[in-house]
């Protein structure tokens, strides 16, 4: 019978187990019991430490599954706010200077400022007025050159701008005659309600016709703008003018000098007037007739070769590889040394051939000559064979009969 340490099939109880009451006993009584004594002992905490239960081995961690309700990351909002701190090294504080923070600025500084604001501001004049375009000459251009190299560059350079500054003034000065021929500058009421008035009046849009011929919708101030340049353009000279026999280039037709040659289209010369009798509309096939036999006359057409084009040795300088010929570019001349060359190639197979020939010829006479020289050294061996046999037979023989 197995003892209390050890199980029903002979394995080893461990220690911890065996100094432990069995609680899988079926007795009621013993459960009861047992039951109450681990009440007595969680209600009494100030038991010795003999009387409280033994622990073995190390705490299992929890295997419930975590709630979806649960912080994953707990304590994110404490280090948020420690990295966002004044205190964090790693936080930089965007600090608003004012004047007396900044400090105070020399009149010195403030000087060179100013004057250089004050240079920039006559150079744009200058710009606009055209004076820096008054050295034109190659003399003062190359005296201001040596006078002043920085100031030729940037005349240079702004001769050469992409701001039409005569286009500018003249568009400023059209703008303040127009101004000046206006009903309400001319009343001399200067008032914000004329000025109001003025601007309502350009906002509005109308309908003109510019310099193109062009129907187009714009401000009152552009439809002027147009006319004024319709007014200034010069009349066009076209074929039909210089003859004079232009129906629509006379005097009571105004607008006919006022479009431009280009946007003027030309009057067709295949206009049909009064009741005309198509033939074409009853002759389709007149057309196709001479559109096939012009195809014919192409197809029938003796067919020009092409111009030969031969490699030119000169169009690239490179080193060829060996053996390289450059032909001639002239016709003849390529021509002979093509013969040339293929004159030197047939002699050169003709002595190839009779290369060919004599070392057959030589390798048939040493055929020849090492079968004769078989023949020859069968037959000796076959001598020497049979005087071989002949000494044996001589050799088998009495002496006394031969002599008889």
């Amino acid at each position: 019978m197995p003892t209390d340490s050890q199980s029903l099939y002979g394995i080893r109880r461990p220690k911890s187990t065996a100094s432990q009451k069995d609680l899988t006993s079926s007795s009621t009584l013993a459960f009861t019991t047992h039951f109450s004594a681990l009440i007595s002992k969680e209600s009494n905490p100030s038991a010795s430490p003999s009387t409280k239960p033994l622990t073995k081995g190390r705490p299992r961690p929890s295997r419930s599954k975590p709630d979806i309700f649960t912080v994953h990351n707990k304590n994110a909002h404490k280090r948020a706010a420690a990295d966002i701190s004044g205190d964090s090294p790693h936080v930089i504080h965007q600090v608003h200077k004012r004047g007396a923070d900044i400090g105070y600025v020399d009149e010195a500084t403030l000087h060179r400022s100013k004057r250089r604001l004050a240079e920039k501001a006559k150079l744009y004049e200058d710009l606009k007025k055209g004076e820096h375009l008054v050295d034109s000459s190659d003399e003062e251009e190359d005296q201001s050159v040596l006078r002043n190299p920085a100031a030729s560059a940037t005349r240079r350079a702004e001769s050469n701008s992409l701001v039409d500054f005569d286009r500018k003034w003249a568009e400023e000065e059209a703008r303040r005659t127009r101004r000046a021929r206006s009903p309400a500058s001319l009343s001399g009421s200067g008032t914000d309600a004329d000025d109001d008035d003025r601007e309502k009046e350009g906002v509005l849009l109308v309908d003109y016709i510019d310099e193109f011929g062009r129907s187009r919708r714009g401000t009152r101030a552009e439809a002027a703008e147009a006319a004024l340049q319709r007014r200034s353009a010069p009349p066009p000279r076209t074929a039909a003018f210089e003859d004079g026999n232009d129906p629509d280039n006379d005097s009571k037709n105004p607008t006919n000098y006022n479009i431009l040659p280009s946007a003027k289209p030309k009057r067709p010369s295949n206009l049909i007037y009064g009741s005309t009798v198509q033939s074409a509309a009853f002759n389709p096939d007149a057309n196709i007739s001479t559109r096939m036999e012009h195809i014919a006359k192409a197809r029938d057409r003796t067919p020009t070769p092409p111009p030969e084009a031969h490699y030119d040795a000169e169009a690239e300088v490179r080193t060829r590889g060996t053996g390289f010929y450059a032909f001639s570019k002239d016709e003849v001349a390529r021509k002979e040394e093509m013969d040339e060359l293929l004159k030197a190639r047939n002699e050169t197979l003709g002595e190839r051939d009779a290369t060919a020939k004599k070392k057959s010829a030589r390798e048939k006479a040493k055929e020849e000559r090492r079968r004769k020289i078989e023949e020859l050294r069968a037959k000796r061996r076959a001598d020497e064979f049979l005087n071989g046999l002949g000494d044996l037979g001589g050799m088998g023989c009495d002496p006394g009969k031969e002599e008889s």
